[in-house]
């Protein structure tokens, strides 16, 4: 069920002694509505992959507190942005909700499809607080490579949030395979010793299991083509 924007407007008759009470509460109901009207779960998505380049553009070994700023500030803003999500959330529907949906290759039924249920939506929230919480965790901590590190993150986040959130199984599949970039590289750069190795076969590892899933999934759309889309 799609959130959409509804604003009530009530006329008080001055002198009434609970018109400013019920004023306060409907500015709050339509700030509440206006919010949810917005594609927050885009938003949630595309916003920390697009501070990502910003801190790759910007960041430098030499001065790294640039990055350092804009990856707090970033993390701080993509957590602030996933909240009206819980605050919105209506919890007696059993629909998916903040839908969004744009064909992408309306040939094939794939599309842009988004969504969040009771599970999804607090999965969503995590993701972005656990990037805040990282994002300041490593302040002192990474001295090298430090917008690398910072946007790899911030690119994990997005992608992560991408995967919970979709509701067209090749957009989950094309999001659960990037995740697979900036983990490789968080592996294999920041890891302990052995990174190598291990990133090595996480990559690979996870490729085949994704391969095979993609197999699985072309073979129900082509048996069952009708309900490959969640309806």
């Amino acid at each position: 069920m799609e959130n959409r924007l509804t604003v009530s407007f009530h006329y008080f008759i001055p002198g009434s002694g609970h018109a400013s009470g019920s004023a306060d509460q409907c500015l709050k109901q339509g700030l509440i509505s206006a919010m949810s009207s917005l594609p927050l779960l885009s938003l949630a998505i595309w916003l920390p992959i697009i501070l990502g380049v910003a801190i790759l553009r910007i960041g430098s070994d030499r001065n790294p507190m640039p990055a350092r700023w804009l990856a707090l500030a970033g993390s701080a803003i993509c957590f602030i942005v996933t909240l009206p999500l819980v605050t919105g959330f209506e919890t007696h529907s059993a629909a998916m909700q903040f839908v969004e949906r744009v064909n992408w290759l309306p040939a094939f039924d794939i599309s842009y499809h988004l969504g969040v249920d009771g599970i999804s939506m607090w999965l969503t929230v995590l993701t972005a607080f656990t990037t805040l919480i990282v994002t300041i965790a490593s302040w002192n901590v990474i001295t090298v490579r430090v917008a690398q590190y910072l946007a790899s993150f911030m690119f994990l986040s997005g992608l992560m949030i991408g995967t919970f959130a979709s509701l067209d199984g090749m957009l989950f599949f094309v999001f659960f395979e990037a995740t697979l970039i900036p983990m490789y590289l968080l592996i294999g750069s920041w890891g302990g010793s052995g990174r190598v190795l291990a990133a090595v076969k996480f990559f690979f590892f996870s490729l085949v299991g994704s391969l095979m899933m993609l197999m699985a999934m072309l073979y129900l759309y082509q048996n069952n083509r009708p309900q490959t889309q969640y309806q």
